[in-house]
């Protein structure tokens, strides 16, 4: 699985409180096991996008056992894919 440098981050050092919101790529996993898994966590599934993706928002805190979920091939932050936020704001 392949985990964007912002979400390896997020996994070693989460900010308590704050919200994440996620893009994820399913591989062998199914999107009720995803939905099922972000549930748990008390996150949501926000949308469905192209090419088997979801729009996942968890706590940062949540962030390290989501990735444990087994058959996801990608797990970045909206931003870093272009689904959120403003484009400057990788920048800094």
């Amino acid at each position: 699985m392949y985990l964007s440098h912002p979400v390896r981050r997020l996994r070693e050092d989460p900010v308590a409180g704050e919200d994440v919101t996620l893009v994820v790529e399913l591989g062998d996993c199914s999107a009720e096991e995803l939905a099922e898994t972000v549930e748990s966590l008390g996150g949501e599934v926000e949308a469905e996008l192209r090419f088997d993706s979801y729009r996942v928002r968890v706590a940062q805190e949540a962030v390290d056992e989501f990735c444990e979920l087994e058959g996801l091939a990608t797990v970045e932050t909206d931003g870093a894919v272009g689904y959120g936020g403003d484009a400057g704001e990788d920048m800094r």
